[in-house]
């Protein structure tokens, strides 16, 4: 997974969290992730819907002597393609948005707490999710974050990043909207939040398989 983040990438990203820490006082969590769920189900939509259309196109153009051959075609063309749909670029295809959105919601949120908020003291925690497959961001913000910072303006650190990310340049959108983020929180709480703040997370991307 690391293959999308030049080793340079990873140690720029993790030096602009640490200044983001000492900056805001707050802690940050940045989270990669292969995908949000193994949608069990995609495999078999993309074989369902692949093969009717195969099979639609084949009947046009073909025609079986023998009765017996159209059961055998069609079902070992849906074992073949159920197989190519298991295939990362094939289940994203047979995915819908607001599947997806649910899904990776749900991802971050479970992340969040896991990784986040239930290893610190504090209700000052932010989360940058970047899930691969579903090609979606998600940004989330502990209780006291909420208190200023609303749900657009957490929308526009994700224009910020695909921005980026659509030129190829993981590293340089992340630290963008981890500088915007950082300017929001000086801005609205008028400094550091925790003058005694002291780290309680690890300063690094986290990467989930």
């Amino acid at each position: 997974m690391k293959n999308i983040f030049l080793q340079d990438d990873i140690l720029l990203v993790e030096s602009r969290i640490r200044d983001f820490e000492d900056k805001t006082g707050c802690e940050l969590l940045i989270v990669v992730a292969d995908e949000c769920d193994p949608y069990p189900a995609a495999a078999w939509r993309f074989g369902a819907l692949s093969t009717f259309l195969i099979t639609f196109i084949f009947s046009y153009f073909f025609e079986f002597h023998s009765s017996w051959m159209w059961p055998l075609g069609i079902f070992s063309t849906l074992f073949f393609m159920t197989w190519v749909g298991k295939h990362p670029f094939a289940k994203r295809l047979s995915l819908s948005d607001w599947e997806i959105n649910r899904e990776c919601r749900e991802k971050a949120i479970e992340l969040f707490y896991t990784l986040g908020h239930s290893k610190v003291s504090h209700e000052m925690t932010a989360m940058i999710m970047i899930s691969r497959l579903e090609r979606n961001i998600q940004v989330l913000v502990d209780e006291e974050l909420r208190k200023e910072i609303t749900q657009q303006e957490l929308d526009e650190l994700v224009i910020v990043m695909r921005e980026h990310f659509k030129a190829g340049h993981m590293a340089l959108g992340l630290c963008a909207s981890i500088e915007k983020l950082e300017s929001k929180i000086v801005l609205d709480f008028g400094g550091k939040l925790n003058t005694k703040f002291s780290s309680e997370l690890p300063n690094k991307i986290h990467f989930i398989s």
